[in-house]
């Protein structure tokens, strides 16, 4: 088998790009060659790979084999082959094109989607959500913001973070996101945002219970392409794996460590003959604020706890500095499903090469960073993509690989339930907005056989974190009470009673 290089990379402007979406790969494609001439004068690829993840939901469109090639002009036979995974189809694509140009063929990867142009934008979160199971979008748990949110709340139950220092690091991130994304002609935010723009709920609006707009990702166009090729360049792709977790949130252990992450996390490294400390520069999955964090630790980038910490130091956890996001992130670049994932390797592949905004922002540096790492998930999870790249000409030797250095699955002392609750006790709850307006309140409960499930309130007062409940009816819905509340407000009401009684009197 071959190793494989990257000779071209390059991205359409990420936002508002409401040409057909074959015509937005096809561009791409044509970019990626065109850069890559440098390298070779064969720009007539054996196979063309295609990541979309829902070209017919979001762009009402299929077949994008014959539109793409069309397009292009390519030879009518010519191997196509079209990839989706979720929200990890880009990194996805990537890693079958890798397969195919390890056998010695030139591979072209495309990858993009049209998120906006032909669905209502009410209309574009229920399309995002069928990364959830059914079942649980039935109970109630129908957004992705809602699925961010509830690991939020865990991620600050397990580590003691207080919502002040949660959102604390939310701004900073916010600040460091758009202040990159500002340098980068391919992205769609770059004005800077002030902590009183922060805090402003008119601005800022509550997405998802801790998580406003500035700590999720928006929902736009954008496509990119990598040609692939079975000899030297100067930077190779040296590993991409993937693994996949269970896609229903409550069957999981926990929310604050992805199994998928830690599973591909350790094969990519063990493929690249890396310690993950050894990594110099990377690009992690952020379209909500805690994620990265969460991969971080999943990555052994960062201590179990520290990795909110990881993203704003820029130091692993043996000291050294990592450069993270420098490209401003889905945060800023926005998150077309099926383009970022391949999107973080272009970025990638130009900060190696000193392109665009990167030679300025690592001047003299740039020739130390030899390690590039980047990671994609599909869901919350669902799929983790993690792949390496290198500089071919190192200027720095590998380490040695070391086991005790790989990822490993997050110990159970850092769950903060380990045992079953004495009754039905809420683990997580976050209320979020729905497609029709009205105000959902969703929670992951523990019951006392010691599984979870997902569970309904009728109003935030009812679900609070650490509380027991009862099920109303648990043969007809999800739907739920604390325990003692009904008594509660009771109570309260005859309080009140007595006291309007002996002001009459």
């Amino acid at each position: 088998m071959s190793d494989v290089y990257i000779a071209g990379a390059s991205l359409t402007p990420f936002g508002k790009d409401f040409r057909p979406i074959g015509v937005m790969l096809a561009d791409a494609c044509r970019r990626a060659l065109q850069d890559s001439s440098s390298f070779t004068s064969d720009l007539v690829p054996d196979c063309l790979v295609i990541g979309s993840m829902d070209p017919i939901g979001f762009a009402r469109q299929t077949g994008l084999d014959s539109l793409v090639g069309m397009e292009l002009g390519i030879a009518r036979d010519t191997e196509i082959y079209h990839v989706e995974m979720g929200s990890a189809t880009g990194a996805a694509a990537v890693e079958l094109g890798k397969r195919l140009a390890s056998s010695g063929l030139k591979v072209l990867v495309c990858f993009g989607e049209k998120m906006k142009g032909k669905l209502r934008n009410e209309e574009i979160p229920s399309q995002i959500s069928t990364v959830i199971a059914e079942e649980e979008r039935e109970r109630g748990l129908g957004e992705m913001p809602a699925v961010a949110a509830l690991a939020s709340y865990e991620y600050m139950d397990a580590y003691k973070i207080s919502e002040k220092g949660f959102r604390n690091v939310c701004f900073d991130v916010s600040v460091r996101s758009l202040q990159y994304g500002a340098l980068n002609e391919f992205a769609y935010f770059k004005k800077s945002v002030t902590r009183k723009e922060y805090d402003d709920p008119e601005i800022n609006r509550v997405i998802a219970r801790p998580l406003t707009k500035f700590d999720c990702s928006g929902s736009y166009n954008g496509a990119g392409a990598v040609f692939l090729v079975p000899f030297p360049t100067d930077v190779k792709l040296t590993s991409v794996k993937s693994a996949f977790d269970n896609i229903k949130i409550a069957e999981r252990k926990t929310l604050i460590s992805l199994e998928s992450a830690v599973l591909a996390g350790r094969e990519s490294f063990r493929e690249a003959g890396l310690n993950p400390h050894e990594i110099d520069i990377c690009e992690l999955h952020d379209a909500f604020k805690p994620v990265p964090w969460i991969a971080a630790e999943d990555l052994a980038l960062a201590k179990r706890g520290q990795g909110h910490k990881f993203v704003i130091e820029e130091k692993n956890r043996k000291g050294r500095s990592v450069y993270i996001n420098r490209s401003g992130g889905f945060l800023a670049r926005t998150h077309p499903l099926g383009a970022s994932g391949g999107a973080q390797l272009v970025e990638l592949v130009w900060q190696l090469r000193g392109r665009s905004q990167y030679g300025e922002m690592f001047k003299e540096k740039l020739q130390q960073l030899n390690y590039g790492l980047w990671f994609n998930m599909s869901g919350f999870g669902n799929t983790s993509v993690v792949g390496i790249i290198e500089r071919t000409g190192s200027t720095r030797k590998r380490e040695g690989l070391k086991d005790e250095n790989l990822p490993q699955s997050i110990p159970e002392k850092h769950f903060f339930y380990k045992n079953a609750p004495r009754k039905d006790k809420i683990i997580a709850a976050t209320e979020y907005m729905s497609p029709e307006d009205e105000k959902v309140n969703v929670a992951i409960i523990q019951t006392k056989e010691g599984d979870f499930k997902i569970g309904l309130a009728k109003g935030p007062d009812e679900a609070k974190r650490g509380k027991y409940i009862k099920w109303i009816k648990p043969e007809e819905g999800p739907y739920f009470i604390r325990e003692g509340y009904i008594k509660g407000k009771l109570s309260d009401l005859f309080r009140l009673f007595r006291r309007l009684k002996k002001e009459d009197d």
